[in-house]
């Protein structure tokens, strides 16, 4: 009995919703799929769907949490838009480095920017936060990024930022950051 597969398998059970669906309807397909024989198969089988669906969600929702408090603009300006983006994202992707909730908000910003958003300013406000990200989270000691809106007005004004390009840079000297908006 491989205890490293059965941990595998549930792990892609718990954040993957294809792959729960059709393990709810075939569990001993989706079992042997994933190289499992015999008592293991017998033991995921007994997972009751209540259960699986419960937990799932309940990693879902604990993923999201943290992954709005590290894009709260983005949040904010997206609102119940925010979760539906997310769960979408979540479908398709699992953080695996140690930062795992700034890998995730990482990635969900990559993965709004590549979808048709409402205005054009509110990328560059999640390109703009992803790059703070980076550079706080990653322990960068140079950032540099160009924006086609008004950063300043973004952050104050929303959608009535000016549409005139501008740049922040993040620096780290010593202990000491600094950030500058023109």
């Amino acid at each position: 009995m491989s205890l490293a597969k059965i941990q595998t398998l549930l792990a892609r059970l718990y954040t993957d919703a294809e792959l729960r669906e059709r393990f709810l309807l075939e569990p001993e397909k989706v079992c042997s799929e994933n190289d499992l024989i015999g008592s293991e198969v017998e033991q995921i089988a007994q997972i009751l769907p209540e259960e699986l669906n419960f937990f799932a969600e309940s990693l879902f929702y604990k993923r999201l949490r943290e992954v709005e408090k590290l894009l709260p603009r983005t949040k904010e300006i997206l609102s119940e838009e925010f979760e539906k983006y997310f769960r979408e994202f979540s479908n398709s992707f699992l953080p695996t480095s140690i930062k795992k909730h700034l890998e995730d908000a990482i990635q969900f910003a990559d993965f709004l920017l590549k979808q048709e958003l409402k205005s054009a300013w509110l990328k560059d406000s999640i390109r703009y936060e992803q790059a703070n990200l980076c550079f706080n989270g990653f322990g960068k000691k140079f950032l540099f990024r160009r924006f086609n809106f008004n950063i300043k007005e973004i952050s104050l004004k929303g959608a009535q930022a000016q549409r005139k390009p501008s740049v922040a840079i993040w620096l780290r000297i010593g202990g000491k950051t600094r950030h500058f908006v023109w």
